[in-house]
């Protein structure tokens, strides 16, 4: 299932760091972004959970077991795979068409409005001193 998400720069952080963790060591293994972050939520809800369930105990343990199992389970999971590669799939397709057509990328389309934007939004640059001007004679 495809939804919106928007990720604060300090989770992004968090998220990209722990991919970083798992390319490192004799055995990499590349998890893509949308399988770390479907971790994190499946370990959030274990420790909110638990938190809920005893509101006694300041300290909310999860067992190591646990979060191995999640990882496992999202980090193998085929279907979720299969939907990454089918959206890379869609990707390629979609700029291989785009450069055929003659039309520009839409990613330097984007950088294009931006940079209008940004020149729009910057105030005019003052004229350098010590450079003459036009002189008109009349």
């Amino acid at each position: 299932m495809r939804r919106s998400l928007t990720v604060t720069p300090e989770n992004d952080k968090k998220i990209l760091l722990t991919k970083g963790r798992f390319l490192t060591g004799e055995s990499p293994l590349d998890i893509d972004y949308t399988t770390m972050i479907n971790i994190f939520i499946e370990l959030g809800h274990k420790l909110m959970s638990a938190a809920w369930a005893d509101n006694t105990d300041p300290k909310i343990i999860i067992n190591k077991n646990e979060i191995i199992e999640s990882f496992k389970k999202h980090a193998f999971n085929s279907e979720l795979k299969e939907e990454s590669i089918g959206d890379q799939v869609a990707e390629i397709i979609f700029k291989k068409l785009t450069e055929q057509a003659g039309l520009p990328d839409i990613a330097q389309q984007q950088q294009q409005q931006e940079n209008q934007m940004q020149q729009l939004s910057e105030p005019p640059k003052a004229k350098a001193k010590g450079r003459p001007g036009k002189r008109y004679i009349v």
